[in-house]
């Protein structure tokens, strides 16, 4: 897998760390540094803008770190998609999908813009107790993949795209890599959609979740509305509703789409649903708020809740049962 890199220099073919034109990848705490850019651009005079979980790290994480992954059909049904091939995992982040698919035996190369974030990677790998040596994580852009043409056989981009403004260009990067039967293998893109539904719940169950949407909505609007008027801090959101399969269908031949059944019943409450992530600025919205002032205006949010709803307010559950899981593929025909 380290010889169908492409020089971050002269843009030719490579075998990691070196390239010919005698540039030499630095290799810092387990990740080959393939890129300059920075963790995220937001400058309007920017004709790509983009954000990076550099300055949200370990609380978009939260506890999923120090626990096992259940290798359910989610993950069986991609590693058979995979099969034999090279797994590009572009964004991969903590390893969501890196860690499981390496520990079923899938190769994987594992590519973020975020330091922090791929060093929760391999907290993830300690987790699952795998061999980092079968790890091979890059720091790289994925609106420039630094790999040669032709050269994996699957690629993953999860939870991406809508963090970008232009993704058409990260779809063009992924198609390019791909080899000729290759397979872009997709999941649910939009965050504001529900995983969850409440089918089955009592009336009781459903009237509490209708009271945590309305502390949700009280502490994220109040949150920004403070940031908004106070310090001029919007909430940045650049491809949210942007439509995948209308730009894939101008580039892949095929699509396919798979349903893993789910309907497992979770419960948990707003403090560890929500409010954790939250005051651990764990949400892309919260990405470049500058950690003191989020302290003071989450502190002041916080205080207005208490008093607005109670102290016993944040122990409002949630309940729900899961949504079936869906699995696109899309598929590079030469």
């Amino acid at each position: 897998m380290y010889d169908i890199f492409r020089c971050p220099k002269c843009h030719q073919p490579m075998s990691l760390p070196s390239c010919s034109c005698n540039y030499k990848a630095v290799y810092h705490k387990g990740v080959y540094q393939l890129t300059d850019d920075p963790y995220m651009v937001k400058d309007d005079s920017a004709e790509i803008k983009y954000i990076g979980y550099e300055n949200i790290g370990e609380n978009y994480s939260g506890d999923s770190l120090f626990k096992k992954i259940t290798m359910d059909k989610k993950y069986m049904k991609v590693r058979d998609i995979i099969g034999d091939g090279i797994l590009l995992d572009l964004a991969c982040g903590d390893g969501l999908y890196t860690v499981p698919l390496i520990k079923s035996g899938v190769k994987v190369i594992s590519m973020d813009i975020s330091d922090k974030m791929l060093s929760l990677l391999y907290k993830r790998a300690e987790t699952e107790e795998i061999d980092t040596s079968k790890l091979l994580v890059c720091r790289a852009n994925a609106l420039a993949v630094p790999l040669i043409d032709g050269c994996v056989d699957a690629v993953i981009a999860n939870s991406v795209l809508h963090l970008i403004s232009r993704p058409e260009i990260v779809i063009g990067e992924i198609y390019r890599v791909l080899k000729n039967k290759g397979k872009y293998i997709a999941f649910q893109e939009k965050p504001n959609d529900r995983y969850v539904n409440e089918n089955g719940l009592t009336t009781e169950e459903k009237a509490e979740n209708k009271k945590y949407y309305e502390l949700l909505n009280y502490v994220h609007n109040r949150y920004f509305e403070i940031l908004g008027n106070q310090y001029n801090i919007r909430v940045t959101r650049y491809s949210w509703n942007f439509d995948r399969d209308k730009i894939c269908s101008k580039l892949f031949h095929d699509k396919k789409t798979y349903t893993i059944s789910a309907n497992r019943k979770i419960a948990d409450s707003f403090q560890q649903l929500f409010l954790k992530r939250m005051s651990g600025k764990g949400f892309s919205d919260q990405s470049d708020v500058p950690q003191d002032i989020h302290q003071k205006v989450f502190h002041k949010v916080m205080d207005e809740f208490t008093d607005k709803f109670g102290q016993n307010a944040v122990n409002t559950m949630f309940t729900g049962y899961e949504n079936n899981f869906e699995i696109s593929v899309y598929t590079k025909l030469n």
